[in-house]
């Protein structure tokens, strides 16, 4: 049912460049050069108005991994006085080099984890005052293996809350850009460094070095000793109105960047060396892609907020509807009287949702695309199951990305300065004229780029002026009789 989102998220780095480009230009429906030579054919418009709720999808699958795409982390807490509270937390595994005897006659001195920052902050980025206390733990239950395992953004595993690998560290939100911390890294590496409580962990770390000495059965024997680390907010119940994003792998031109990469530096000298010798060579414990797990638990809280009342309305059909990036608010999307379309050629069928600047005004919390998901009646499509999810017409075939392309799901300025995300379906419409049926059912998200960040407020099926309203606009020729 989800794999879409792994595909969606591919789609969407190869697809950025060239599509954000045309995100903000003025946008036409039909174009002066489709329109036909002769007097044979017309080219009309017809438009049916949607049914509108918001709906909370806590099923982002965090855990994706694919070769070259950043894994992003939001790590903190967010407030929003909308949309209410966002708690992130990343758990992942860490692997060591083959030199699993490195340790041996040494001196193991200090150690810091180092999580890199990505560049992202999400929500008041340019406050040089804010801050964020962190710490970090040791897993206490393995990720399992294999690596590619789905998790959720509901996953959660337990941690060694009596003896944490760090103290609480408060740092500037507004520094991540820079560096600091523990800082024995180049400046130019921005990131959080965190300085580790030593004891804590090498009393997991040399023995999982010892069994990997001798296995014949690696990364899995080093994985079952050393479980992994948790980096989570200190105090949960202390926000910020910024969550930066961290990332763990490593997609630099120098793959063997160790700063550029989540991992753990162990500072060490030879037991021989006379005092003081400390700190003369680091050993790297580190996220590889291709062996590690990970996953970035991310928690809402709405009951307080305004947000609450129209997750939980009981309209027949909302004025307002609110989506933010999975997981999080979603539109849900009613179309009815397929039926009633005029018969002809469907040249296009354009789903419109506009924001209503007045709650957004800063186009950059706007999430960058939407995509739309089919939800199954009892009729229709043939053979999926009423409330079951589906991929629409518009996005086959599945292992090609050129149908999300056409899709769109970026926002343009279609009526002066409204800025109205546009959504192609005309095979999904030309799908449910063939079968007869006369309701598609969607359900629209945000990407799952950065975990749970953007904001968007849209005019609802029933909101009071119809520019704002969502609505499907198709485009047909029909022959004169």
């Amino acid at each position: 049912m989800k794999h879409h989102f792994q595909f969606l998220l591919l789609a969407i780095a190869l697809f950025a460049v060239v599509l954000t480009q045309s995100s903000c230009r003025e946008n036409t429906l039909i174009r002066s050069k489709v329109l036909p030579a002769n007097d044979t054919v017309g080219v009309h418009t017809y438009t049916l108005n949607c049914v509108t709720h918001t709906y909370y999808d806590d099923t982002a699958i965090t855990s994706t991994d694919i070769g070259g795409i950043p894994s992003y982390q939001a790590v903190g807490v967010f407030n929003d006085p909308f949309f209410g509270t966002m708690t992130g937390a990343t758990y992942f595994q860490l692997l060591a080099s083959d030199m699993y005897n490195i340790f041996t006659g040494s001196v193991m001195d200090s150690a810091i984890l180092v999580l890199p920052y990505s560049g992202f902050t999400y929500g008041d980025s340019t406050n040089q005052a804010l801050t964020q206390s962190y710490q970090v733990f040791s897993m206490l239950d393995t990720l399992g293996n294999p690596y590619y395992t789905n998790y959720f953004n509901f996953t959660t595993k337990p941690i060694d809350i009596t003896d944490p690998l760090s103290d609480p560290v408060t740092v500037n939100l507004y520094q991540l850009k820079d560096s600091f911390g523990y800082n024995q890294l180049p400046i130019n590496t921005p990131g959080l460094r965190i300085k580790l409580r030593l004891p804590a962990l090498l009393k997991t770390l040399i023995p999982a070095m010892n069994i990997a000495a001798t296995s014949t059965n690696l990364p899995t024997d080093f994985f079952n000793t050393f479980l992994g680390v948790c980096v989570m907010p200190a105090n949960t119940q202390v926000g910020s109105t910024a969550i930066p994003y961290f990332q763990l792998n490593n997609t630099s031109s120098n793959p063997n960047n160790n700063y550029n990469r989540a991992c753990i530096l162990v500072y060490y000298h030879s037991s021989s060396l006379p005092a003081p010798a400390i700190d003369t060579l680091p050993e790297v414990i580190y996220f590889d892609p291709g062996s590690c797990s990970h996953f970035n638990n991310i928690t809402r809280s709405y009951s307080r907020y305004p947000i609450n009342s129209l997750l939980h309305s009981t309209l027949t059909n909302d004025s307002i509807i609110v989506l933010q990036n999975q997981p999080g608010a979603s539109f849900d999307v009613l179309i009815t009287g397929i039926r009633s379309l005029p018969a002809g050629v469907i040249n296009n069928a354009q789903l419109q949702i506009n924001v209503l600047s007045n709650y957004t005004p800063d186009s950059t919390e706007l999430p960058e695309r939407l995509y739309p998901i089919g939800i199954g009646s009892a009729t229709y499509p043939t053979g999926v199951g009423n409330g079951v999810v589906y991929e629409l017409a518009d996005r086959y075939p599945t292992g090609s990305i050129t149908p999300i392309g056409y899709m769109d799901g970026f926002y343009h300025y279609i009526n002066s300065s409204v800025r109205t995300y546009t959504i192609n379906i005309p095979r999904e419409v030309m799908a449910s004229i063939a079968a007869k049926n006369d309701t598609i059912h969607m359900h629209i998200n945000g990407t799952q780029d950065f975990y749970g960040a953007f904001k968007m407020i849209a005019g609802g099926g029933s909101y009071h002026d119809s520019l704002y309203q969502p609505k499907l606009i198709v485009v047909y020729s029909k022959l004169n009789n």
